[in-house]
């Protein structure tokens, strides 16, 4: 055997090796390459922003993320055959879920739970969430079931250009016997409201209100409950309490505020008539959903855009969030942890939140150059951080049905007083979560 065949075997067999080594450390880098993950989600901004960073993902993974955006009505129904599913038969191979969706995913046992895959991963950190996004969505019994994705606290929206005017000054100073401050109470709010409404002309309101029956009413008055220390159930014995003296308060004063310094008609205005009904300049104060904010800022659709401040409901007010989630009918969880974690490592995230998502992680909130660009976010963390989300039983979308039916009674006068609306409410709260299959995990 010549030296130039043995020598021409040693090369190839180190290149062979080498090609071996090179291929071994790529499978290890990149265990899910090829693979293709399907998600539903909602067709909103934040998904928008999602979509934007899914190349780089692709690019450092391998992994492939086809997103089905259809409108939030249509989500449920399809999400739930595919939860029913057997184990990796399912379509999607994630999924977000909405808080109003939690108590029910997690009764029917159809999520995995991820504080195994979430130990496995030193990159990702829950302490980088505010911490009540954890505990009110997040973990249930303290098992961790999904990642916060973005959240949709409530604040309160105000027109800048009348709370300084000299008109609005004089007339908050006569009232008040002080200077003009921002409410420090729900009961402070509607008071200043009602005086807005009065200094203004004639086709300009108070607030812009949403007081249409169910879901509107509900979303809007919970944060004159929980502003005022009420609740729907005590989170502790899980006994109703939406009727005892905070609840009869805040309907009371929900409904005189409604009467006196809201739009016309305001009893059939849901999510969208409210909105517009500020962003055309026509009411002076509006409790809104923070992601609105984008809305309401865009000089394309609003005319009050850069005469705007947003500040928190007064105490609390009414918490919502989107998470993500992996189901038990997965065809590829692991792949979807490696895309869920992620798409909220820090560094994603941040990206995110600068494109204009709603950051979930409180760090974001305070960092100087995310404030700068987005000074409305100021109080944002705040409201997160101090905010109660619908309770998490497993038909919270029927607490929801029976707050709304009652509270949307008595505002229209079919229900006389709000202490009777609210007993009604509560007689069939409490038959509603008797035997609930949460409250094994909630009691914990």
């Amino acid at each position: 055997m010549s030296k130039s065949y043995k020598l021409s075997v040693f090369v190839v067999t180190i290149v062979f090796s080498l090609l071996v080594w090179w291929g071994m450390g790529l499978a290890k880098e990149k265990p899910f390459a090829g693979i293709t993950l399907n998600i539903l989600m909602e067709s909103i901004s934040d998904t928008d922003v999602v979509e934007q960073v899914l190349p780089e993902f692709e690019k450092e993974t391998g992994i492939k993320v086809e997103i089905e955006a259809v409108e939030y009505m249509t989500m449920h129904d399809k999400l739930i055959p595919q939860l029913l599913a057997p184990e990796k038969s399912g379509t999607y191979d994630f999924l977000i879920v909405d808080n109003y969706w939690i108590g029910e995913f997690v009764a029917g046992g159809w999520l995995i739970p991820l504080d195994d895959l979430i130990a496995r991963t030193p990159s990702f950190n829950l302490e980088n969430y505010i911490p009540s996004l954890i505990s009110q969505f997040a973990q249930v019994g303290g098992i961790t079931y999904m990642i916060p994705f973005w959240p949709y606290p409530h604040g309160i929206v105000y027109r800048t250009d009348i709370t300084e005017s000299p008109e609005f000054q004089k007339a908050y100073q006569e009232q008040f016997g002080r200077n003009w401050r921002e409410p420090q109470s729900i009961e402070e709010y509607a008071e200043v409201v009602k005086l807005a409404g009065r200094v203004t002309p004639p086709e300009v309101y108070g607030a812009a209100m949403q007081a249409a029956r169910i879901d509107p009413i509900v979303m809007e008055w919970l944060d004159f409950l929980f502003s005022m220390g009420g609740d729907i159930y005590d989170r502790t014995t899980w006994e109703c309490i939406i009727d005892n003296e905070a609840g009869v308060k805040a309907a009371e004063l929900y409904k005189n505020l409604l009467e006196e310094a809201a739009q016309p008609g305001v009893t059939g205005a849901d999510f969208n008539e409210r909105a517009t009904l500020f962003v055309q300049g026509k009411a002076v104060f509006n409790i809104v959903h923070t992601p609105q904010m984008i809305e309401y800022r865009d000089p394309k659709i609003s005319r009050v855009y850069d005469k705007i401040r947003l500040i928190p409901v007064p105490k609390s007010g009414l918490l919502g969030c989107w998470l993500w989630g992996i189901q038990k009918s997965s065809p590829h969880p692991e792949a979807a942890w490696e895309f869920i974690s992620w798409v909220e490592s820090r560094e994603i995230a941040y990206k995110r939140a600068m494109i204009g998502a709603m950051p979930a992680q409180g760090w974001i909130y305070e960092d100087p150059a995310f404030l700068e660009k987005n000074p409305w976010q100021t109080y944002t963390g705040k409201m997160i951080a101090m905010q109660k989300s619908v309770p998490n039983v497993s038909r919270s979308t029927q607490v929801v049905e029976i707050i709304g039916e009652n509270m949307s009674a008595y505002v229209i006068g079919e229900i006389s007083s709000a202490r009777e609306a609210l007993d009604k409410a509560a007689k069939d709260l409490t038959k509603l979560i008797q035997g609930d299959p949460m409250l094994k995990f909630l009691k914990k």
